[in-house]
């Protein structure tokens, strides 16, 4: 079969800072790159700018339909306005499809309430969903809500959107444990890593002298930093000379702030806005540490070992156990233990042999995942009959 040449994403929106959003990015560049002919289709970016540079031969759309605005309403008034706005967006997204005719559609579960829309439109192309977190993670804010009936009506919920996402052609999952959680739903599921793209030809030659530990992500409960601003205060007297620097953007920010003030580790944390030269701050620290609750195949992981650090990492669902290998490229934490966290932190370090070994066999580790290692993955998938 001919490689398809036309390949339509369809995501809410690409305003924000996020890992999601420089994946979905770098492979629609890449394939443009690559000689396919590649159509973004946005429901809520209205006027704001793409969280990263987007090739100009990606053509963009959007819908304008802005789901994340229904939040503002009573639930009996958002259930009738959510219904309005779903057969609008049908109807657009329709109206691209037969004026594009794309051979290819991708989504995402992250909205998953509308992927499914896709199964719905009258097309020939693929469709495929990507799932970018662990199964269980979604609509997790719900499945967590005190009140038992609402639980049991979300669980259901959560049953009929899964096996609208097992309707599609292809799921593609980050990690073998998402798979087996979505194997009961979808039975047509390929493993696929996400690439890095920035990963530099060459790093500073660390001499061990560095005294600071990043961390990266959305200020949210899911990264955990909570935890780990718990797991350094533990031994924050034991390494005076370390600090940690925490790059994000997000609604937790003004918690964090406080515990840091609570736990007497100003200026040992800080909190920095999300950076597109992040890069740049990794090639400035000696060590990574990921506190998440759940994942799906952290990027940040990969970016920080790409850049030549050894990574510490609670054994979350999903990615760390993936990415890290113990006692070679980092460290692996029982999942949730603060104690351990804080304790395997001060080993790397206190062993500064040890942390630099790491961190040269977390950059040849990370060689794997380049684009061009994994995108051809993709267009082999698009091949498939």
């Amino acid at each position: 079969m001919e490689q398809p040449k036309k390949i339509m994403y369809v995501h809410r929106s690409l305003a924000t800072m996020g890992g999601v959003e420089r994946v979905l990015i770098d492979k629609m560049n890449w394939l443009a790159r690559n000689g396919c002919d590649v159509t973004l289709v946005t429901n809520s970016q209205g006027q704001h700018p793409m969280a990263f540079p987007l090739d100009e031969r990606v053509r963009h759309l959007d819908t304008d339909t802005r789901f994340f605005l229904l939040y503002k309403h009573s639930p009996l008034v958002r259930l009738w306005k959510h219904w309005q706005l779903l057969k609008r967006y049908r109807q657009r997204l329709q109206e691209i499809v037969d004026d594009l005719q794309p051979d290819v559609i991708i989504t995402t579960t992250y909205q998953i309430s509308t992927c499914g829309v896709i199964l719905d439109l009258k097309t020939a192309a693929k469709r495929i969903a990507e799932s970018h977190c662990a199964k269980f993670a979604t609509n997790i804010e719900n499945k967590w809500h005190r009140i038992p009936v609402l639980r049991w009506l979300v669980a259901i919920q959560d049953r009929y959107y899964s096996r609208r996402v097992g309707k599609f052609d292809k799921l593609v999952v980050l990690t073998q444990g998402d798979a087996a959680e979505w194997r009961p739903y979808a039975p047509h599921i390929a493993v696929i890593p996400n690439p890095v793209t920035r990963r530099p030809e060459t790093i500073p030659q660390r001499d061990g002298s560095g005294r600071r530990i990043i961390c990266v992500g959305r200020l949210a409960s899911q990264k955990g930093f909570d935890r780990l601003i718990d797991a350094f205060a533990l031994i924050a007297d034991q390494c005076p000379e370390w600090s940690i620097d925490i790059f994000g953007n997000g609604p937790d920010r003004e918690m964090l702030l406080s515990r840091i003030v609570a736990k007497h580790l100003e200026g040992r944390i800080r909190i920095n806005a999300a950076t597109p030269r992040i890069f740049d701050e990794y090639q400035q620290s000696e060590f990574y540490v990921m506190s998440s609750r759940y994942e799906g195949l952290p990027l940040v992981l990969i970016e920080a070992m790409s850049c030549g650090l050894p990574c510490v990492s609670f054994r979350c669902r999903y990615g760390a156990e993936d990415l890290i290998t113990e006692g070679e490229t980092g460290l692996l934490v029982p999942d949730g233990d603060i104690q351990a966290l804080a304790d395997r932190i001060l080993w790397m370090a206190e062993h500064t042999d040890e942390r630099l070994r790491m961190g040269r066999n977390a950059r040849q580790s990370s060689a794997q995942y380049t684009q061009d290692s994994i995108m051809p993955m993709w267009l082999k998938l698009f091949e498939e009959e």
